[in-house]
């Protein structure tokens, strides 16, 4: 191989590394367990907080991340940037990881169980990369990703209003 061919490998090779070590993966959930669900997680994001909200979320919530219909939420101890997803590759509902607080309910209380055949909306914030929401729901006695509506907010002033959700 001549040096001009040598020169061009080795500088292709350098783009594909910096593009595969830059890039953010996208945080993926999948579910496991059964009436104490297990949250698996991937992606290239720090985790900074998660929340499992109350089966009535989308009919409740008065705003966007509204803490009055949380279930259970878990934030990174030393602030959003501390958490590794890539480390934490599974929750369980209402056992707090190493490096992390129990924020809702109060510390030292557990969450009310998970009951079958309702939809619990639940949220997995994290940063460098973009997070995931989605809604678990218990069928048979198993924990299962399911779909569920989403409340839609616009602001008005300093305060949040529902809105139709876009078709």
């Amino acid at each position: 191989m001549n040096t001009i061919a040598k020169n061009a490998v080795n500088r292709l090779l350098i783009v594909a590394i910096c593009l595969l070590t830059a890039c953010e993966i996208p945080t993926h959930v999948r579910i496991a367990g059964a009436a104490n669900p297990i949250f698996v997680l991937s992606g290239s994001g720090r985790l900074a907080c998660f929340v499992i909200y109350a089966a009535d979320y989308a009919e409740k919530a008065e705003s966007p991340r509204d803490e009055n219909v949380a279930l259970w939420k878990i934030s990174a101890k030393e602030g959003n940037l501390n958490g590794r997803l890539w480390r934490l590759k599974r929750i369980v509902y209402g056992v707090v990881p190493e490096g992390y607080v129990q924020l809702k309910p109060q510390v030292g209380s557990y969450p009310p169980p998970l009951e079958g055949g309702k939809k619990y909306f639940f949220e997995v914030d994290t940063a460098n990369a973009p997070g995931a929401t989605g809604y678990v729901e218990i069928r048979r006695s198993q924990a299962v990703l399911t779909d569920g509506s989403y409340p839609c907010f616009g602001g008005e002033g300093k305060k949040w209003v529902r809105v139709p959700c876009p078709p």
